[in-house]
Protein backbone atom coordinates (compact mmCIF):
# COMPACT_ATOMS: atom_id res chain seq x y z
CA UNK A 1 0.00 0.00 0.00
CA UNK A 2 2.78 2.45 0.90
CA UNK A 3 4.68 1.56 -2.26
CA UNK A 4 1.56 2.25 -4.31
CA UNK A 5 1.08 5.61 -2.57
CA UNK A 6 4.75 6.48 -3.05
CA UNK A 7 4.56 5.79 -6.75
CA UNK A 8 1.43 7.93 -7.07
CA UNK A 9 3.27 10.85 -5.43
CA UNK A 10 6.24 10.50 -7.77
CA UNK A 11 4.01 10.10 -10.83
CA UNK A 12 2.07 13.24 -9.92
CA UNK A 13 5.37 15.16 -9.96
CA UNK A 14 6.51 13.57 -13.20
CA UNK A 15 9.55 12.05 -11.50
CA UNK A 16 11.70 9.81 -13.70
CA UNK A 17 13.09 7.23 -11.28
CA UNK A 18 16.27 5.37 -12.21
CA UNK A 19 17.38 2.51 -9.93
CA UNK A 20 20.87 1.08 -10.31
CA UNK A 21 21.99 -2.05 -8.47
CA UNK A 22 25.71 -2.69 -8.04
CA UNK A 23 24.81 -6.36 -7.65
CA UNK A 24 21.10 -7.19 -7.71
CA UNK A 25 21.77 -10.87 -7.02
CA UNK A 26 23.56 -10.10 -3.74
CA UNK A 27 20.75 -7.82 -2.58
CA UNK A 28 18.05 -10.34 -3.43
CA UNK A 29 19.93 -12.99 -1.44
CA UNK A 30 20.01 -10.95 1.79
CA UNK A 31 18.51 -12.74 4.79
CA UNK A 32 16.14 -10.49 6.70
CA UNK A 33 16.60 -12.37 9.96
CA UNK A 34 20.23 -11.21 10.02
CA UNK A 35 19.04 -7.62 10.18
CA UNK A 36 19.18 -5.21 7.24
CA UNK A 37 19.93 -1.49 7.60
CA UNK A 38 19.82 0.73 4.51
CA UNK A 39 22.04 3.82 4.90
CA UNK A 40 21.22 6.77 2.63
CA UNK A 41 22.26 10.37 2.12
CA UNK A 42 19.45 12.85 2.81
CA UNK A 43 18.46 15.32 0.08
CA UNK A 44 14.78 16.15 0.46
CA UNK A 45 11.40 15.26 1.93
CA UNK A 46 10.89 13.30 -1.29
CA UNK A 47 13.65 10.84 -0.31
CA UNK A 48 11.17 8.63 1.55
CA UNK A 49 8.70 7.98 -1.32
CA UNK A 50 11.65 7.51 -3.69
CA UNK A 51 13.26 4.86 -1.49
CA UNK A 52 9.94 3.08 -0.90
CA UNK A 53 9.28 3.03 -4.66
CA UNK A 54 12.80 1.94 -5.60
CA UNK A 55 13.36 -0.98 -3.23
CA UNK A 56 11.86 -4.40 -3.84
CA UNK A 57 11.15 -4.96 -0.12
CA UNK A 58 9.11 -3.04 2.44
CA UNK A 59 11.17 -0.84 4.76
CA UNK A 60 10.70 1.35 7.81
CA UNK A 61 12.61 4.52 8.69
CA UNK A 62 14.34 6.09 11.67
CA UNK A 63 13.13 9.68 11.68
CA UNK A 64 13.31 12.64 14.03
CA UNK A 65 10.36 12.82 16.41
CA UNK A 66 9.27 16.17 14.94
CA UNK A 67 8.01 14.32 11.87
CA UNK A 68 5.16 12.94 13.96
CA UNK A 69 3.41 16.29 13.50
CA UNK A 70 4.23 16.84 9.82
CA UNK A 71 1.12 16.77 7.58
CA UNK A 72 0.91 13.76 5.26
CA UNK A 73 4.35 12.39 6.21
CA UNK A 74 3.25 11.53 9.76
CA UNK A 75 0.43 9.31 8.45
CA UNK A 76 2.78 7.80 5.89
CA UNK A 77 5.45 6.90 8.42
CA UNK A 78 3.14 5.68 11.17
CA UNK A 79 1.67 3.14 8.74
CA UNK A 80 5.08 1.61 8.14
CA UNK A 81 7.41 0.34 10.86
CA UNK A 82 9.05 3.67 11.54
CA UNK A 83 10.82 4.69 14.73
CA UNK A 84 10.71 8.33 15.77
CA UNK A 85 13.98 9.31 17.43
CA UNK A 86 14.09 11.78 20.31
CA UNK A 87 17.38 13.62 19.77
CA UNK A 88 16.85 16.10 22.60
CA UNK A 89 16.46 13.56 25.40
CA UNK A 90 19.35 11.04 25.48
CA UNK A 91 17.46 8.61 27.73
CA UNK A 92 14.44 8.56 25.43
CA UNK A 93 16.77 8.39 22.43
CA UNK A 94 18.33 5.18 23.77
CA UNK A 95 14.84 3.68 24.15
CA UNK A 96 14.05 4.64 20.56
CA UNK A 97 17.22 2.97 19.28
CA UNK A 98 16.37 -0.19 21.24
CA UNK A 99 12.95 -0.17 19.58
CA UNK A 100 14.60 0.13 16.15
CA UNK A 101 16.99 -2.73 17.01
CA UNK A 102 13.99 -4.93 17.83
CA UNK A 103 12.29 -4.04 14.53
CA UNK A 104 15.43 -4.96 12.56
CA UNK A 105 16.03 -8.18 14.49
CA UNK A 106 12.41 -9.14 13.82
CA UNK A 107 13.31 -9.17 10.14
CA UNK A 108 11.99 -5.76 9.05
CA UNK A 109 14.61 -3.60 7.24
CA UNK A 110 15.13 -0.03 8.42
CA UNK A 111 16.45 3.01 6.54
CA UNK A 112 18.62 5.58 8.33
CA UNK A 113 19.85 9.01 7.24
CA UNK A 114 23.15 9.39 9.13
CA UNK A 115 23.59 13.06 8.22
CA UNK A 116 20.77 13.75 10.68
CA UNK A 117 19.28 16.47 8.48
CA UNK A 118 18.63 17.32 4.86
CA UNK A 119 21.44 18.91 2.87
CA UNK A 120 21.29 22.66 2.27
CA UNK A 121 23.32 22.70 -0.95
CA UNK A 122 22.98 19.21 -2.39
CA UNK A 123 26.35 18.05 -1.08
CA UNK A 124 26.65 15.12 1.33
CA UNK A 125 27.12 16.16 4.95
CA UNK A 126 29.27 14.47 7.58
CA UNK A 127 27.84 11.18 8.86
CA UNK A 128 27.17 11.02 12.59
CA UNK A 129 28.85 8.00 14.19
CA UNK A 130 25.94 7.55 16.60
CA UNK A 131 23.65 6.81 13.65
CA UNK A 132 25.50 3.53 13.13
CA UNK A 133 24.66 2.27 16.60
CA UNK A 134 21.66 0.51 15.05
CA UNK A 135 23.97 -1.44 12.73
CA UNK A 136 26.50 -2.34 15.43
CA UNK A 137 23.80 -3.27 17.97
CA UNK A 138 22.13 -5.65 15.53
CA UNK A 139 25.46 -6.86 14.08
CA UNK A 140 23.53 -6.95 10.84
CA UNK A 141 23.97 -6.01 7.20
CA UNK A 142 24.43 -2.46 5.90
CA UNK A 143 23.31 -1.62 2.36
CA UNK A 144 24.54 1.80 1.18
CA UNK A 145 22.01 3.82 -0.82
CA UNK A 146 23.10 6.81 -2.89
CA UNK A 147 20.34 9.25 -3.81
CA UNK A 148 20.56 12.14 -6.25
CA UNK A 149 17.89 14.33 -7.81
CA UNK A 150 15.33 14.88 -5.05
CA UNK A 151 17.20 18.03 -3.98
CA UNK A 152 16.38 19.50 -7.39
CA UNK A 153 12.68 18.81 -6.81
CA UNK A 154 12.36 20.38 -3.39
CA UNK A 155 15.12 22.14 -1.48
CA UNK A 156 15.19 22.32 2.30
CA UNK A 157 13.02 25.13 3.64
CA UNK A 158 10.98 25.41 0.45
CA UNK A 159 7.47 24.15 -0.29
CA UNK A 160 7.68 24.72 -4.03
CA UNK A 161 8.39 21.57 -6.07
CA UNK A 162 9.85 21.22 -9.56
CA UNK A 163 8.31 18.73 -11.93
CA UNK A 164 9.73 16.23 -14.41
CA UNK A 165 13.08 15.71 -12.70
CA UNK A 166 15.35 12.66 -13.00
CA UNK A 167 16.03 10.94 -9.67
CA UNK A 168 18.71 8.26 -9.38
CA UNK A 169 19.22 5.80 -6.56
CA UNK A 170 22.19 3.43 -6.45
CA UNK A 171 21.87 0.30 -4.30
CA UNK A 172 25.39 -0.59 -3.22
CA UNK A 173 27.08 -3.82 -2.22
CA UNK A 174 26.09 -5.10 1.25
CA UNK A 175 28.51 -4.72 4.16
CA UNK A 176 28.34 -7.49 6.76
CA UNK A 177 29.03 -5.93 10.15
CA UNK A 178 29.72 -9.30 11.79
CA UNK A 179 32.69 -9.80 9.46
CA UNK A 180 34.36 -6.47 10.32
CA UNK A 181 37.28 -6.05 12.70
CA UNK A 182 37.05 -3.69 15.69
CA UNK A 183 39.13 -1.11 13.84
CA UNK A 184 36.86 -1.35 10.80
CA UNK A 185 33.79 -0.89 13.00
CA UNK A 186 35.33 2.28 14.47
CA UNK A 187 35.67 3.67 10.94
CA UNK A 188 32.31 2.35 9.73
CA UNK A 189 30.61 5.74 9.34
CA UNK A 190 33.57 7.07 7.34
CA UNK A 191 33.72 3.98 5.13
CA UNK A 192 30.00 3.98 4.31
CA UNK A 193 30.06 7.72 3.59
CA UNK A 194 32.99 7.23 1.20
CA UNK A 195 31.05 4.55 -0.70
CA UNK A 196 27.95 6.74 -0.97
CA UNK A 197 29.92 9.83 -1.97
CA UNK A 198 31.91 7.92 -4.60
CA UNK A 199 28.67 6.67 -6.17
CA UNK A 200 27.14 10.15 -5.90
CA UNK A 201 29.95 11.65 -7.97
CA UNK A 202 29.43 9.04 -10.69
CA UNK A 203 25.74 9.91 -11.23
CA UNK A 204 25.24 12.01 -14.34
Amino acid sequence: KLRWLSRIVLKSLGVKLRVIYKNRKNINALEREKGIIFVCNHQSNLDIPVIVSALHIDVGFVAKKEMKSWPFFNIWMKRSKCVFLNRENPREGIKDIKEAVKVVKDGYPIVIFPEGERTLDGEILRFKKGSFKLATETNGIIVPLTLKGTFDIQKRGEWKMKRNQLVTIIVGEPIYVDSLSNDEIKELSTKVREVIEENYKKIK
